[in-house]
């Protein structure tokens, strides 16, 4: 819950990213332009039209130099249509909606012409940008929750087909690439739900882990979790670059706002650090503090020498790096306690609820309860499908959890509380549910 950010908030983050990297040499969207229950709007298409307008402006009047190809916007999000997770799956010719928005950000000189022609299709393009190719995917209608839920063809869009065929032209270029989203494949971990449908994932991995082109990809870059997270792809060829996914402006899922600078090799487009910034929500109407959270070289020395080893950081750093984690949570390293801190940027959250696993109060969880939610969350890692999930979480659940349909809640912050009470249901014990809240003192704040 909790009231929607103020245009002002998104203004300050993005006044703040262009004094933190002055001379950027693209800026990536990926998506959410607009809050949430957007359908309660007066009138949602007019507003949710002006609130993209809008937040694309401000990017463009504080990055006043890039050119409208160095935006990579049109990511859209769940939340960036009348309906939220609407979208018509359009065969082939300019889509309504997306053709609409297309335009709304080409007048706001955050697309170019060009590209707004091939983004009227399917919401997705392909651009030269900062010595690299960027390929900007839409991911709604891969969505568990996309409406119309009918049809289902087995490539909306023509998406996959269009993805394998850019990276076998850029396999052939020997060119690398980036794969930019909104909704990442995989589970989320707040209330451990699949957030796309199981035939689009399997299609999906199929492209990004092929032998060959699994190589071309040098990065995969989602948002939507409101979390700072990483991903491991199971079967990437050893050369595939990692799945990061970005924490949030918005602080309305408990989290602190934040953003991230992504410095890149030019000739190879590794990447080479990530270095997050944030600011704590002030109690009253005090300008928000930005501030210099951590980068990933420094807070963690072994991706660090994976990169120079490698010579940019890859999925199978990502892969040794979310092992590693298991031996630090077990030592109460700072690795893991590191990690806990700034899964909700320095927002308490579950993930600091199961550290160290020798400390118990009289209301704390047992450090077999623990090691069940520390299991399960290394599980969500891994990017799989649900009966691949299931599986590994198995190893870690007191029993089966039976997932809340979404249609039976009112809004999406209550279908997750739902799913999230499950999920720690198959972990804690009956007598360590009842006292949850006080064993992680944040739930009875977020009530």
């Amino acid at each position: 819950g909790g009231p929607p950010p103020p245009m002002s908030l998104w203004k300050s983050a993005v006044a703040a990213a262009a004094r933190a990297a002055p001379g950027a040499e693209f800026v990536v969207f990926s998506g959410d332009f607009t809050r949430h229950g957007q359908d309660k709007m007066p009138d949602p298409y007019a507003n949710v039209t002006t609130i993209i307008s809008g937040t694309a402006r401000a990017l463009v009047e504080e990055f006043d130099r890039l050119e409208p190809n160095q935006f990579i916007l049109g990511a859209l999000g769940n939340d960036d249509s009348p309906k939220n997770y609407e979208l018509n799956i359009t065969d082939g010719e300019v889509n309504p909606w997306l053709g609409h928005i297309g335009a709304s950000l080409r007048d706001a000189s955050a697309m170019s012409q060009d590209r707004e022609d091939a983004y009227s299709i399917g919401g997705f393009f392909e651009t030269e940008v900062g010595g690299i190719r960027v390929i900007s995917i839409d991911t709604v209608m891969y969505s568990t929750r996309h409406t119309p839920m009918e049809p289902v063809p087995a490539d909306p869009f023509g998406q996959f087909a269009w993805l394998h065929g850019r990276l076998e032209a850029s396999l052939r270029e020997k060119r690398r690439v980036w794969i930019v989203g909104h909704i990442p494949p995989g589970t989320e971990t707040f209330g451990y739900t699949p957030l796309w449908r199981p035939q689009y994932l399997e299609a999906y991995l199929e492209i990004v882990q092929d032998p060959e082109l699994g190589n071309v990809v040098a990065a995969q870059l989602f948002g939507h979790v409101h979390a700072d997270e990483i991903r491991f792809l199971p079967n990437a060829p050893s050369g595939a670059g990692p799945v990061l996914l970005t924490g949030a402006v918005s602080p309305i899922f408990h989290s602190n706002p934040s953003f991230r600078l992504v410095e890149y090799d030019l000739l190879t487009g590794n990447l080479l650090n990530v270095k997050v910034f944030y600011a704590v929500m002030p109690s009253s109407g005090d300008a928000l503090d930005w501030q210099f959270g951590y980068d990933m070289r420094g807070a963690y020395p072994s991706l660090g020498s994976s990169i120079d080893k490698s010579g940019g950081l890859t999925n199978a750093a990502i892969g040794e790096f979310v092992s590693s984690l298991e031996q630090s949570w077990a030592s109460d390293g700072r690795a893991w306690s590191t990690y806990a801190e700034w899964y909700k940027t320095r927002y308490a959250n579950d993930l600091q609820c199961v550290s160290d696993p020798a400390e118990k109060g009289p209301d704390g969880l047992s450090e077999a309860t623990k090691r069940r939610y520390f299991g399960k969350y290394l599980c969500g890692l891994t990017i799989s499908t649900p009966e691949g999930f299931d599986k590994c979480a198995g190893e870690y659940s007191l029993s089966v959890v039976v997932l809340p349909e979404y249609s039976q809640f009112a809004t999406s912050g209550l279908f997750y509380r739902e799913a999230r009470m499950r999920h720690w249901s198959s972990v804690a014990t009956v007598e360590e549910q009842v006292r949850l809240d006080k064993a992680c003192s944040h739930m009875a704040k977020e009530a």
